[in-house]
């Protein structure tokens, strides 16, 4: 079985300091976790201290950025682009929630950002969701909501050809779940990741879309990780707050260890 995914994003949460703290520390503890691979998503600005500062790279811990520009160089004041990210990080966070929000990023730069960091060699973590159930406890779909995220599911991906879909991961993240106090239930969890990998299978064959992972985020704590990732079809967590809680990340990296 394919291992679990846990990206930890830091957010804009640690400054310099406790990023190098926070790092030592995953490195001592992640040395004796295995059977799961681990991201970790230090605030941009801390990327190259941090991983100078991790000096023995462990081989399923990798590093990633937040957010990537989608043009090479150019005047973009305040951007960092794939490009000059790509002999540093081996994933990229693209089209998070609150990058839609507050950066007004729709799926057309999603898309484009996407496709930059697979012309340079990195992994987008294409992330999408709702801002509002779209299940109900019947199981009816809200139509409307369910299309924008299926659009922001194949827009983001429309530059992606077939031999290269298992570079993709998607990360299923339901907005009126981030920020509160629990994570949405397992069995609303499947039911999205289900129909999205339906669209992905419409497009690829399910052979070509059964290679993609499927992630769940939305706060998620070391509480409510094993409850989650008990589930094969959900091939990892993106971790917010919890992954700059030392203790709780490896709590959720130790049972996704032994999830697989």
């Amino acid at each position: 079985m394919t291992r679990k995914l846990i990206v930890g994003n830091w957010k804009m949460y640690p400054t310099l300091a406790d990023s190098l703290v926070l790092a030592a520390s995953f490195k001592k503890s992640l040395e004796d976790i295995n059977g799961v691979e681990v991201v970790l998503a230090p605030p941009t600005a801390w990327l190259v201290p941090v991983i100078e500062a991790w000096r023995h790279p462990l081989p399923h811990v990798s590093f990633a950025a937040q957010n990537v520009w989608s043009d090479d160089q150019g005047a973009y004041t305040g951007e960092t682009s794939a490009y000059l990210l790509k002999n540093i990080i081996d994933y990229a966070i693209v089209g998070h929630s609150e990058r839609r929000r507050y950066g007004g990023e729709d799926n057309d730069l999603v898309h484009q950002k996407v496709q930059a960091c697979l012309k340079w060699g990195i992994k987008p973590i294409l992330c999408v969701g709702e801002p509002k159930k779209m299940i109900d406890a019947e199981g009816r779909i809200d139509s409307y909501l369910w299309q924008k995220v299926a659009e922001q599911l194949l827009e983001g991906i429309a530059p992606v050809k077939a031999d290269q879909l298992s570079k993709v991961t998607v990360a299923y993240e339901p907005i009126w779940e981030i920020g509160t106090t629990t994570a949405a239930e397992p069995e609303y969890i499947l039911q999205v990741i289900a129909k999205l990998k339906e669209k992905l299978a419409e497009k690829y064959g399910a052979a070509t879309a059964g290679m993609v992972r499927f992630l769940y985020g939305g706060s998620v704590t070391a509480d409510n990780a094993s409850g989650i990732l008990r589930y094969s079809d959900v091939g990892g967590l993106l971790v917010g707050g919890a992954s700059v809680k030392a203790k709780d990340f490896l709590q959720i990296c130790r049972l996704a260890a032994k999830s697989v």
